[in-house]
């Protein structure tokens, strides 16, 4: 998971897209890694978190952010983007009981599947 890491509300936040490279239309998830900056431990108490993805101006969703399973402190969403380019996520969440919301965003491209994609092989073999 390619990582872009920034703090917010006393907590590390690692972002990234799997399967690298993030491609159109294939199936992609955005994950965050999230750790205490205290003892660098997972962080899980995230209460509403969710996500909206923005691009050009345009936003989608908000979508439920959900925890991965066997994987403390890994949350993550999953999409098919149709559209080349470069994408936001802001990622929303509170922590525990706390009242307030904290948001963090990170940018990501996602390329064009034809552009790795070779041509059909003429001549048949």
């Amino acid at each position: 998971m390619p990582h872009e890491r920034k703090e917010v509300a006393g907590l590390s936040v690692v972002f990234g897209a799997e399967p690298e490279p993030a491609l159109t239309d294939e199936m992609q998830f955005l994950r965050w890694r999230v750790s205490s900056l205290d003892d660098d431990e997972p962080y899980t108490d995230f209460q509403g978190a969710e996500v909206t993805i923005r691009r050009d101006g345009e936003e989608f969703g908000p979508f439920p952010v959900r925890g991965a399973r066997r994987d403390p402190g890994l949350c993550q969403t999953r999409h098919i983007f149709t559209a080349a380019g470069e994408y936001e996520s802001i990622l929303s969440f509170r922590k525990g009981e706390e009242e307030e919301s904290h948001t963090v965003e990170f940018t990501f491209r996602i390329r064009d599947r034809a552009t790795l994609e070779l041509p059909p092989r003429k001549g048949g073999g």
